[in-house]
């Protein structure tokens, strides 16, 4: 018979932690890390002679592939072995000192006083030179392994700023942090999550500048993940964000280091998560996701110009699709009589009704879409290009699609793209579906409920204390006119956003 249980997440945490405690009861020791560890093949175990004398072993134990061979032998093994103050020393525990005060010349040493301190080390990428008689082991940060190169982002276009982007490795990515923000006040803090990959997660923030409040609660929600792995971004953004039932992204991720370093600096929190090319900045408003880094280096006039065409490209991806079904389904006396009859004419021999055409259309745009995503890049521009050109077209020969309607989803999708930040676009794409239905059913009756219960839902949702609809809704609108739809010059920009409440609000005298 097979039994089915469910163990809540209390009873997850508690069986970590018996195990985590039963580890630490064993003794320090060569032998018990190699029951633990087992027989796997890339743990390296070698026995060295502290100056070739055999009554002073040392066993040095490292993962092969996480660490650097040249460290360890240049900077470890060799002053082991070479050291003439350790030739006068024949004590244990003084040859430990001696080590953890610099004989050895490595920088960042630690002396392990448990086991499974001792195995989070090696597993770190560290290397262990542990002493069985002492039941003791001090650990070098010796990591060596293999990274990407730092290049330009690839999913954010720079076209007039830094062309860095952060990696996979979290000390780099830190570094690329520093580079830019060079105040002491910048705090760097890590949190261990994830009880089978043990994930480092920094959260970066400016101290004395930013919310304490946001910050005490983005490390309350990150204390509170209680998984097994972190693999993706998603195994963090789930966990944190406020309202899990929405589609809209309420925290902003990003590859490009100068907009995560400028929204620090705004007064926002920012999480980098090793392993993971994507880091995160919160909390994340409305406004934000039309916002590009370009904004700020280019003539303030321009940059309006293209954030209202922003704005109206929204609103065109958004209602373009369900105001056409509307209007020849429902309202054809709101259609000009030339129009009405060109588009009479387009439909004549079409045998599918406007609604399912439109639905159709919009379905192959995404499955295109994501066909262009997922196959190599070369491959991927050809499939769109076929399927947009040679695909539209044979089906507008064929009778099978209106051209209107190839024209109305066309003009739809181009201006989906035009967001900054793909995961809004995508949430905007969602909707963009459900309006058509909308439309379908009651025309702009339907339409104008559905975009009322999507401002609705919009003005519901808080992320971190902070109304999504900022600065819409927020602070009377003060922030409304500076940098929302307008960017007004930046030495106008004095102050931080107010609805930030961060503790230094001004940017500039």
């Amino acid at each position: 018979m097979l039994f089915r249980f469910r163990m809540n997440k209390n009873d997850v945490k508690a069986m970590d932690l018996d195990e985590k405690s039963e580890i630490n009861k064993l003794e320090i020791t060569t032998e018990n890390i190699k029951k633990i560890l087992s027989d796997s093949s890339d743990i390296n175990y070698q026995v060295h002679y502290i100056n070739s004398s055999r009554h002073i072993p040392v066993s040095v134990i490292f993962i092969d592939g996480l660490v650097n061979s040249k460290i360890i032998n240049d900077d470890i093994l060799k002053p082991l072995t070479q050291q003439k103050i350790l030739k006068e020393v024949k004590n244990f525990d003084d040859i430990i000192e001696l080590i953890e005060h610099g004989t050895v010349y490595h920088s960042s040493r630690k002396l392990q006083n448990t086991l499974g301190d001792t195995l989070d080390s090696i597993l770190d990428g560290s290397v262990a030179l542990v002493f069985d008689k002492e039941k003791k082991a001090i650990t070098f940060d010796t990591k060596g392994f293999e990274k990407r190169a730092i290049t330009e982002p690839t999913t954010e276009n720079a076209l007039k700023g830094a062309k860095d982007s952060f990696i996979e490795v979290l000390r780099v990515n830190t570094s690329l942090v520093r580079r830019k923000v060079r105040t002491p006040n910048l705090r760097i803090k890590e949190t261990i999550i994830g009880h089978r990959t043990k994930t480092p997660v920094a959260v970066v923030y400016i101290e004395n500048l930013t919310n304490d409040k946001i910050v005490k609660e983005v490390f309350r929600r990150l204390e509170e993940i209680d998984i097994d792995a972190v693999i993706t971004p998603g195994h963090i953004e789930e966990y944190i964000i406020d309202n899990k039932r929405t589609v809209f992204p309420l925290i902003m991720s990003t590859e490009r280091t100068d907009k995560f370093c400028h929204n620090i600096i705004e007064g926002r929190v920012g999480l980098i998560v090793d392993g993971v090319p994507v880091t995160y900045i919160i909390p994340a408003s409305v406004s934000m996701f039309y916002q590009a880094p370009e904004d700020y280096a280019q003539n303030y006039v321009i940059s309006t110009f293209i954030r209202i065409i922003r704005y109206v490209g929204a609103l065109v991806t958004l209602f373009l699709p369900a105001f056409y079904v509307s209007i020849t389904t429902f309202h054809q006396e709101m259609i000009p009589t030339v129009l009405a009859v060109s588009i009479i004419k387009s439909k004549a021999e079409v045998p599918f009704p406007t609604i399912t055409s439109v639905f159709i259309m919009l379905i192959a745009f995404e499955v295109l879409l994501e066909a262009g995503l997922r196959l190599p890049r070369a491959i991927g521009q050809a499939v769109s290009i076929i399927g947009a050109l040679v695909v539209g077209q044979a089906a507008v020969q064929a009778k099978l699609i209106s051209p209107v309607v190839v024209i109305v989803v066309a003009a739809t999708g181009i201006s989906s793209f035009i967001m900054p930040n793909q995961d809004y676009s995508n949430a905007i794409r969602i909707f963009r579906l459900v309006f058509v239905v909308c439309a379908s059913i009651a025309g702009l009756y339907g339409l104008s409920l559905a975009f009322i219960v999507l401002v609705y839902h919009l003005n519901t949702i808080e992320t971190f204390g902070l109304p999504y609809f900022t600065p819409f809704v927020a602070n009377e609108g003060r922030d409304l006119t500076k940098d929302t739809l307008i960017r007004v010059p930046l030495y106008l920009m004095k102050k931080r956003p107010s609805s930030l409440k961060t503790t230094n609000k001004k940017r500039q005298k």
